[in-house]
């Protein structure tokens, strides 16, 4: 079995550790659909890093360049996390906190020491007495003199010290927590580990003194410091032994519709939805689902939009599909009749004049039906975003033409590299926007 311990020992490398999509034993052979777990699992001893659909190991990677993907698994997991992506408990072994790891707190902690070592206090406790380590400046501030012989003299003082059992106490929980941390995720990051510190792990007792410190303390980074300590604290078994731990999805689909959008979309796509209402026998007034955007709208994944505002805008309706075809090639992994009317129907409500007033007004001014576009957006290992051809059905555009009065008539399927996509993420990318424009309006 491969371990953190393996790799910094190492044993093994990382891309050992590296599980990537396996065409021949996907889990739905007959719609295509992926649902694999996306993200790190250790458990029994065993560590795993699961890339999703299209995520291929590059050729001659060495362990630097595979440390960067895996740190931008991480990235693209921790943005885009959602309760509809989060992890499902699926292994009857794991317990529910082991689900809930918190692996932004165990990052924190690492940089945290790689940049500035273990914790020390500065921290000076400060009192009025008539004797003790004079703080002159806070004692002319709020300590009034006696006036003696025309001389002024201090009968109580504002003396200062430090409170070292406290400090030590905190720096050697911080210890710990680099220690727990770095045995975790510091391979990620170097072979080297910290020497365990010489105090014994207690939930309780570790927690007390941190809610303590976190209430006293307003220093912003110190804070940050002891609350992410504490989170760990709060996630580990009072025997500290935790040694199984996931941190990933088994909804990656979610997070793809959102990789999409953050790189390609518009940020008021809610303009764009179609809406729906009920128009029931005896009522007055028509009803409709209020607030409650999934009932009351069809709600397209991405609305891309290139020159916006300018008399060459086109706008592009995108559906991103966390499909198979990418890797096995298998026209039955495409989305199905369902996705393709859905995709019409979102275009169609964009093009239709009586809905112009509903768009954003510097859309309206450069509608043009006739540069509206449809595509389905599915990840793949390609060099570049492919154009796989297109779909459509029978009722917008029969099957013996080759023409169609309207482009969205003509739903393409494009495929995107998932690697470039991932670690292009945190951007509105104007240039990728173009390069997708071209592919789907060529």
């Amino acid at each position: 079995m491969n371990s953190a311990n393996d790799v910094r020992n190492k044993n093994v490398s990382l891309s050992d550790l590296c599980v990537y999509f396996d065409a021949e034993n996907s889990r739905d052979e007959e719609t295509g659909l992926v649902d694999k777990f996306v993200g790190l699992r250790f458990v029994d001893g065993k560590l795993s890093i699961h890339f999703p659909v299209g995520y291929a190991k590059s050729e001659n990677a060495d362990d630097r360049q595979i440390r960067l993907d895996i740190l931008n698994l991480i990235s693209v997991l921790s943005s885009f996390g959602t309760p509809e992506s989060l992890l499902h408990q699926t292994d009857v072994r794991l317990k529910s906190t082991q689900v809930t790891f918190p692996i932004h707190a165990y990052f924190f902690v690492i940089n945290d020491f790689l940049n500035h070592g273990y914790y020390r206090s500065k921290e000076q406790i400060y009192k009025r007495a008539p004797s003790g380590k004079i703080s002159w400046s806070r004692t002319i501030k709020q300590v009034r003199p006696q006036i003696a012989n025309e001389n002024a003299v201090y009968l109580e003082f504002i003396t200062h010290r430090t409170n070292h059992n406290e400090a030590e106490l905190i720096t050697l929980i911080h210890k710990f927590c680099v220690h727990e941390s770095f045995c975790k995720l510091g391979f990620l990051f170097s072979s080297f580990v910290p020497a365990k510190p010489p105090i014994a792990f207690n939930k309780n007792f570790f927690t007390s003194i941190l809610q303590a410190k976190i209430a006293h303390t307003f220093n912003e980074s110190e804070l940050l410091l002891f609350k992410n300590m504490l989170d760990i604290i709060l996630y580990l078994d009072s025997s500290a032994d935790k040694e199984n731990f996931i941190f990933g999805t088994n909804n990656f689909h979610h997070i793809w519709e959102q990789l999409v959008d953050s790189v390609y979309g518009e940020k008021d796509k809610e303009k764009f939805y179609p809406k729906v209402y009920w128009r029931l026998n005896g009522s007055k007034a028509d009803f409709s689902f209020g607030n409650s955007e999934k009932r009351n709208s069809l709600r397209p994944d991405t609305i891309m939009i290139q020159n916006r505002g300018k008399p060459e805008q086109k706008i592009f309706v995108l559906d991103s599909k966390y499909y198979q075809y990418g890797a096995t090639k298998n026209p039955n992994h495409l989305p199905d009749s369902a996705s393709v009317v859905k995709q019409l129907a979102y275009a169609e409500y964009i093009a239709n004049p009586k809905n112009k007033i509903k768009l954003p007004s510097d859309i309206q001014q450069n509608l043009d039906s006739q540069k509206i576009y449809n595509a389905f957006i599915m990840p793949a290992f390609v060099n570049e975003s492919q154009n796989i051809g297109f779909v459509s059905a029978d009722y917008a555009l029969p099957q013996d033409s080759e023409q169609t009065e309207k482009p969205y008539n003509k739903i393409y399927g494009i495929l995107l590299d998932t690697r470039t996509l991932m670690h292009s993420h945190k951007a509105h990318n104007i240039q990728a926007i173009g390069e997708l424009a071209q592919r789907i309006a060529h």
